[in-house]
């Protein structure tokens, strides 16, 4: 439900703050006074287009904010859920800036987003009876739920959804394994190629890397050959090495440690870098000693390289991945060597799915087309009681086994005659104004498709009538309010009697400028304002009389029916 609505710069209006409550919202004034404007910004909140006449004349932008709350069952949470928009405790903030620039902005909950997606939230959020585009029920796929609430068939309904769901996820099995024989045993052969591919190269985690570094050993064998053998024979095995200089000069370190003690440690050390030096010229004699020329093997080496770099061109860029797509491959292998059984058992599974989904659709469609008639003939007394009795109401169902839906089989669309002769047509090509208001509220005063509060607004509802219609079009309206939040623009004292929260709007005068104030009517202003309803200026005690006549009688029938429910 609206509680509070923000309106700055728009229109007439400079500056107002409105608090809403629940049950019926009443709002009264003059003709010209401004009643409209609120419908307008209300309907701003709820997605319809703006333009930049409805900012006020000598500013650049105006603002209309408001702020929904909504219970934690409604079902605007799911689609702000789609959207990654914020939701805090259970309060919706909507926020629409209108500028000249044409730099118009929408936000919700601080987060910016698109006119097309605030209308699809605000079909969740209000019904603006007058304005085509705001109403949900004006729209097919929502009669079909208006007419199953009528006949109280929501848990068939989510029976028949459940089957339906469960069907579909079998179908969309079926299709992913639906690949014919064919095919799948073309897509068999490939693989397993694959597989035999990969397994011949006996591949293991880092083979590749090993491969390499062995090949570049055998590649550089001679130069590694004349490298280790040149340095051990300078090392050890030339007249002139460094082995025998080294020998011949500790020789002449050890005589002056022998005649200076002093000296005996440099001639230790100098003995163990001989020692060192031998150590290394063996190692190099070794290590030239196990230098392997082997042309074979480096042809081995290199083919089994070519072979792993084209496999990494088909099937990964390293080994590791390579084994990581045989594991898959090996995986898809037994999937599909395995689709014939799946195949079979969702086949049978779909099968029954189908027969039992089908016999519920027939069974609940045979059950809509019962409620046709109930829901005409109630529909009928209801548009008779508002002064549209030469108004036919019918529904159009058609029902078609090829197209089916979580819904059943079944495609529902209202249609209207408001003048004898004329064909029925669709609701939605009903033009706007308060018969169709009168027909949503007939609609509405039978049952409620909605299970959540919603903000339900009635501009045009008392055109062409008044006395007694106008007067069980207030009490309807009122009955409504018990389930939704009403709001109501009337000029008769007969429907604005019904009202739990009066509201008038008074349009005035202030340093040479137009402004719109509103003010909660209660008591003696309320009475009031209902004897100007019905006096006009010349408001007399007679009129004053007669409004608190109006309101006792409408207090007292709304006791009692609170009294009989």
């Amino acid at each position: 439900m609206l509680k509070f609505l923000l309106i700055e710069n728009f229109a007439l209006i400079d500056y107002l703050e409105i608090e809403f409550q629940k049950g019926f919202n009443l709002i009264t004034g003059e003709t010209g006074s401004g009643k409209s404007i609120l419908v307008d910004a209300v309907g701003l909140l709820v997605g319809e287009r703006a333009s930049q006449e409805m900012v006020r004349e000598g500013f650049e932008k105006a603002r209309v904010e408001g702020i929904f709350k909504v219970s934690s069952k409604h079902p605007i949470h799911k689609a702000l859920e789609e959207t990654n928009t914020p939701l805090e405790d259970e309060e919706l903030i909507i926020c629409r800036e209108i500028s000249l620039s044409g730099s118009n902005k929408i936000f919700v909950n601080g987060k910016m987003i698109t006119q097309k997606l605030l209308s699809e939230l605000g079909l969740l959020l209000a019904d603006i009876h007058g304005q085509h585009d705001q109403q949900l029920l004006l729209h097919p796929k929502y009669q079909l739920d208006f007419l199953d609430a009528f006949g109280e068939n929501q848990n068939l309904v989510a029976h028949l959804g459940s089957l339906f769901h469960k069907l579909q996820t079998v179908r969309s099995g079926l299709n992913s394994l639906n690949i014919n024989e064919k095919d799948r045993l073309q897509k068999l052969d490939n693989l397993n190629y694959q597989i035999t591919e990969i397994d011949n190269l006996n591949l293991r985690s880092g083979l590749d890397r090993e491969l390499e570094e062995e090949r570049r050993l055998l590649n550089s064998s001679e130069h590694r050959l004349q490298a280790s053998q040149q340095a051990y024979q300078l090392l050890y095995e030339q007249e002139i090495s460094l082995s025998n200089l080294l020998n011949q000069a500790e020789k002449h370190i050890e005589k002056l440690a022998n005649t200076d003690t002093a000296y005996k440690k440099t001639a230790e050390k100098m003995k163990d870098i001989r020692f060192q030096i031998e150590e290394i010229s063996h190692n190099l004699r070794d290590y030239a000693d196990s230098i392997e020329f082997n042309p074979a093997r480096l042809d081995i080496l290199e083919e089994q390289l070519l072979e792993i770099n084209k496999a990494k061109r088909k099937y990964g860029e390293t080994v590791e991945d390579i084994l990581e797509y045989a594991s898959r491959t090996k995986e898809e292998i037994i999937e599909l060597t395995e689709n014939n059984t799946k195949t079979e058992e969702l086949v049978v599974l779909q099968k029954k799915l189908e027969a039992e989904y089908l016999q519920l659709a027939r069974n609940l469609s045979n059950k809509r087309h019962q409620d046709i008639k109930n829901l005409s003939k109630s529909i009928g007394q209801e548009l008779a009681n508002l002064n549209l009795e030469n108004t036919i109401f019918e529904v159009d169902l058609n029902s078609t086994e090829e197209e089916i839906s979580e819904k059943g089989i079944d495609q529902a669309e209202f249609l209207l005659s408001p003048n004898i002769g004329e064909s029925p047509k669709p609701l939605s090509r009903i033009a706007s104004g308060g018969e169709l208001s009168r027909i949503i509220l007939a609609l509405k005063s039978i049952v409620s498709p909605e299970n959540y509060l919603k903000t339900l607004v009635f501009d045009e509802v008392d055109t062409g009538i008044g006395g007694r219609v106008a007067s069980t079009v207030g009490e309807k309206l009122s009955l409504l309010s018990n389930q939704h939040q009403v709001f109501c623009v009337t000029h008769l004292p007969q429907i604005a009697c019904w009202a739990s929260h009066h509201l008038h709007v008074n349009k005035q005068q202030s340093n040479e400028r137009t402004i719109i104030q509103i003010t909660t009517l209660t008591g003696k202003n309320q009475i009031e304002e209902l004897a100007r309803m019905m006096a006009g200026e010349n408001v007399t005690e007679t009129s004053r009389k007669q409004a608190r006549e109006l309101l006792q009688r409408s207090e007292t029938t709304t006791k009692q029916v609170r009294i009989d429910a």
